[in-house]
Parts: C-alpha cells; structure tokens; sequence
C-alpha cells in the first residue's frame, strides 16, 4: 500500500469512527425492558424466521436488510423512542445509523441483543408459545361465533 493509500485509509477509519452510534446510545437489556415497559417502540432487526422461532414479547420486526423499505412503518415513531435489538449486537448500530439518516433522533440499542436479553432471564416468546397463544384465540373466536348464532336462535324463537 502506498503512503497516499495508507493516509486516506486512515482519514477514512477516522472519519467513520465517529459517525457510529456512542456509548450512551447502548444500554443493556434490563434496562431495555424498562424502556419497553414504558411503552417505547422494541426494533428487532433480525430475519423474519429468526423472529419467528423466538422474540421478545409485544416486540417488532423489520428485518434490517428491508429496513430503508420499510420506513414508512416507523413513521409514526419519529420522534418518539425506539429500541433496537439484533441477535448479538452487530446488526443494531448499522440500524441505528440508518434510522438516524431517516431522522429518527430518540435511538437507542440493546448491548448484546437478544442473547444478552435471554441471559438476563428476560421474557422471550418461543413460536411454540406463538402457536398456542394462536390456538386458544381460535378456539375463544369459534366459541364466540357458536354463542352468536345461539343468541340468533333465541331471538328467533
């Protein structure tokens, strides 16, 4: 590599080094639910099948690779706070890049992602749980419609 090379290499790692998320954009994960209790809006920027097999509960996802797509979604977010989670904490500060430059200005992220989430015995919905929950609101609306149509039958009668 040449001097020149070597110089614009480095004015670059420079100028990139601070365009990054900081230190108090991060925080951990109990303190992520905390957010989340409050009601601020949980990001989850990893596939959709890996959401799929295990999320954090009430939590949204749009996948970080369709995320520019997908802005409009998060419109209604733009001043309020969002937190993003990933699955190890690699894909979040790209994401938080990316939601700055769209002017999203209230971002934080999870430090670690949902490993750290699940490390700190946080809750996580499986999709077996997903599928249950599925199953019992089935079964409560055909139950529902069943008394509809007997209350049907009685005003009929």
């Amino acid at each position: 590599m040449t001097g020149i090379n070597k110089y614009i290499v480095a004015l670059a790692a420079l100028l990139l080094a601070g365009c990054g998320p900081q230190q108090d954009q991060f925080v951990d994960a109990k303190a992520a639910a905390a957010l989340q209790a409050r009601g601020e809006l949980m990001l989850d920027v990893r596939e959709a099948d890996d959401y799929k097999e295990f999320h954090i509960p009430d939590s949204t996802n749009i996948p970080f690779g369709r995320m520019q797509s997908r802005l409009a979604e998060l419109g209604a977010y733009k001043d309020k706070p969002i937190v993003v989670i990933d699955h190890s904490g690699l894909r979040a500060p790209r994401a938080w890049e990316a939601l700055q430059k769209a002017g999203f200005i209230r971002v934080t992220i999870v430090k670690g992602g949902i490993a750290e989430w699940g490390k700190a015995g946080l809750p996580i919905e499986t999709m077996a749980m997903q599928m249950e929950k599925d199953r019992i609101q089935q079964e409560q609306e055909q139950e529902l419609e069943q008394l509809q149509r007997e209350i049907e039958q009685l005003k009929q009668q």
